[in-house]
């Protein structure tokens, strides 16, 4: 690293900066971010909280799409995600849920564009 005067940078940040985010996130009127697993582990640097921290900064809500979801309404709110959606609320057993996940999915995103773009 001193040879070539790197640094190391949370993976989440290089995506970001990789795909223009913050220019991207300009007049949006939500960020939609997603995870197979919302949880503590999340918090410690995963891609959702990443994204809801650069969406913030632009004053543009975000919500989570997660299979499972373990962090309460204030704990989101405190990572900067609004609010989340589990697919295991609309299926709870998990084989069920991988196996019908498109469909779920489907079903999700309708909620949101409800709950959200309305």
């Amino acid at each position: 690293m001193a040879l070539l005067n790197a640094h190391i940078r949370p993976g989440i940040e290089l995506i970001l900066d990789l795909i223009d985010f913050d220019r991207r996130v300009i007049g949006a009127d939500l960020v939609v971010t997603g995870e197979g697993s919302l949880d503590e582990q999340s918090l410690a640097g995963k891609a959702p909280i990443g994204v809801a921290r650069a969406a913030g900064r632009f004053g543009v809500p975000v919500v989570a799409v997660a299979g499972r979801l373990q962090l309460g309404p204030l704990r989101l709110r405190e990572a900067g995600i609004a609010t989340a959606y589990a697919l295991t609320e609309l299926e709870p057993d998990l084989d069920r849920c991988i196996a019908n996940a498109s469909p779920l999915l489907r079903r999700v995103g309708t909620q949101i564009a409800k709950d959200w773009l309305a």
